[in-house]
């Protein structure tokens, strides 16, 4: 099946939010995710996303996963359910 070229904004924070990541802050008009201070799986690098979009691009969303460190076959998997 594959990825479609978007996902939607909310459905992808959504699913972050399932993986346990919490909004942390926003710079711009950058939101950014991580997991709690003190979670053994915390981010060298925050997961970025513009709110401001409806959609996210799939190259935005390919970057997050390299960050995750999730494969895009489990995203693909996991995303149906939301």
């Amino acid at each position: 099946m594959g990825v479609k070229q978007i996902i939607a904004t909310h459905k992808f924070i959504a699913w972050l939010e399932s993986l346990g990541l919490k909004y942390e802050r926003t710079k711009a008009s950058h939101d950014h995710y991580n997991y709690p201070k003190g979670h053994p799986k915390r981010l060298t690098r925050t997961i970025t996303i513009r709110t401001k979009y409806k959609e996210i691009p799939i190259l935005h969303i390919h970057t997050n996963l390299k960050t995750l460190g999730i494969s895009k076959e489990q995203f693909e998997k996991e995303i149906q359910n939301f």
